[in-house]
This record gives structure tokens, sequence and C-alpha cells, in this order.
């Protein structure tokens, strides 16, 4: 095993599918751990802060720490303080939003809109107000443009459908920060300090983990969970580099 390596992995659908574990995962830590091969966690979830998806992982069973974790939600914090922490209005889970109260949320002209995951409360009257925002000048930043999840019982869609609709009728392009989104990989590689030539990720999206660590020369490992379909195989411009059946069998990519 090459010492100089890092990898990275997706969480929903590679560690755990609701609140059921997969197999193997702490398996794959310890092979990891005990070559000293650092790894992070990249997850496009936004309804948890990071200390909950950490507690999240430790309930499973899993050694993992809150500074390994990077979510899209997290992204989007330092994203804005990047930019000088304007006034926003937040589309967000309430999990969440104590983490956004940093940032000017009662401005009558928001210069950004900024949306998340928001579970099943997603309605009209928010989506018109967002709309209106954007119509006057505030610009889009989606935390992420996922299309689907997959849960214990059925996929279910994500929020790049409400982005899609408020870019459409907005006529405005939303600032994606999630996977795939080259920066989020190499906010994870800065961390790691490694090059992205020497780096794995490990996911079960065909394109926001598998495109997107390519896209940064990032060697993609595909696991056929969470919400991977046979359909992936014949995707006409994605190759993953790896294909596994599960985590439990990463040892087989080193």
């Amino acid at each position: 095993m090459n010492k100089n390596c890092g990898v990275l992995f997706d969480l929903d659908g590679v560690f755990y599918i609701s609140n059921q574990a997969i197999d193997g995962g702490q398996k794959a830590i310890n092979l990891l751990r005990k070559n000293d091969i650092p790894i992070r966690f990249l997850t496009n979830t936004t309804t948890k802060p990071r200390n909950v998806i950490c507690d999240k992982l430790n309930n499973f069973g899993l050694e993992v720490y809150k500074n390994e974790i990077f979510s899209a939600s997290y992204l989007g914090i330092n994203y804005l303080r990047s930019i000088g922490s304007p006034p926003c209005h937040l589309l967000i889970h309430e999990n969440i939003y104590s983490d956004y109260a940093e940032f000017e949320m009662k401005n009558k002209k928001p210069e950004y809109v900024v949306i998340g995951d928001r579970g099943h409360v997603w309605n009209y009257d928010d989506m018109n107000q967002a709309f209106n925002y954007l119509k006057e000048g505030a610009k889009l930043i989606a935390l992420h443009k996922g299309r689907f999840f997959q849960t214990s019982d059925s996929l279910e869609i994500d929020i790049g459908a409400f982005v899609a609709g408020l870019e459409y009728s907005s006529g405005k392009q939303a600032i994606s920060l999630g996977k795939p989104n080259p920066r989020f990989f190499q906010v994870a590689l800065d961390d790691m300090s490694r090059k992205s030539e020497e780096v794995f990720m490990v996911g079960d999206d065909i394109v926001n983990d598998i495109l997107g660590a390519k896209n940064l020369g990032i060697k993609g490992v595909l696991v056929r969970t969470g919400k991977y379909r046979n359909s992936d195989l014949f995707h006409p411009d994605i190759k993953p580099d790896f294909i596994i059946d599960s985590i439990n069998y990463l040892e087989e990519v080193f």
C-alpha cells in the first residue's frame, strides 16, 4: 500500500443507508489507519451539523473524528465567510440554522439566497419568496444540487429539483458548492496535504462522487450500495477506476 496515498469517502450509501449501517465500515477504516493513510469524509448532507454526523457514525461503531468530516453545509459557511459574510435568505434545514447564525438573516434585501435540504417542509410560499429575492438582485447559492438519494424504503428526490426550479424561474444560475464541485474535493485534498493523483474517492453516486473526483484527477471507486444502479456501469462518459460490491471489499483496491 502506497503510504503517500489518501482516501476520500462519501457517507450516505457507502457507510449507511438511513439508520442502518453497511457491513465493513470499520474494517475499511482500520485498514487505512493501520497503514497511516489519511482519510476524509465528503458528504452533501445539509440536514445535520458536523458534530451530529460524527455522533451518528460513532454510534454505528465507526472510529471517525469531527475534523475529518467535510459537509456541504460546512463548506457553505466557509464560502460565505470568504465573500465577506453578506446578508442571506436561508432555505435550509432547521437543524443547521444555528450554524449560520453569524450571518445577517433579517435583511429585506438579502444579497444571497442559500438553499439546502429541508426534508419534507418545502412549500410554495417559501419558494416564491426566494424567487422574488432573486428577481430583485440576490444571487443563488446551492449547498449542493443532488438529484436523489437512497433511503431504507426507496429513492427520494433531492434538492437539485428545487434549485433547478429557482434557476429556471429567475434566470439565475446557482453557485453550487457540494459534490461534484472541484472546490469541495480540493478542500479535502489540501487538508490531507495530498495531490489528486495520490487519492481515491469511494462513493455510490456515479456523478457526484466518481465524475466529481475524476474531474480533478482523483481515482474513482464505485460501490454497489446506496443509490448505485446497474445502469451506472453503462454511463457513456463516466468510467470508475474500480468497482467493489461494498465498503467491506475496499482491500481489493489496494
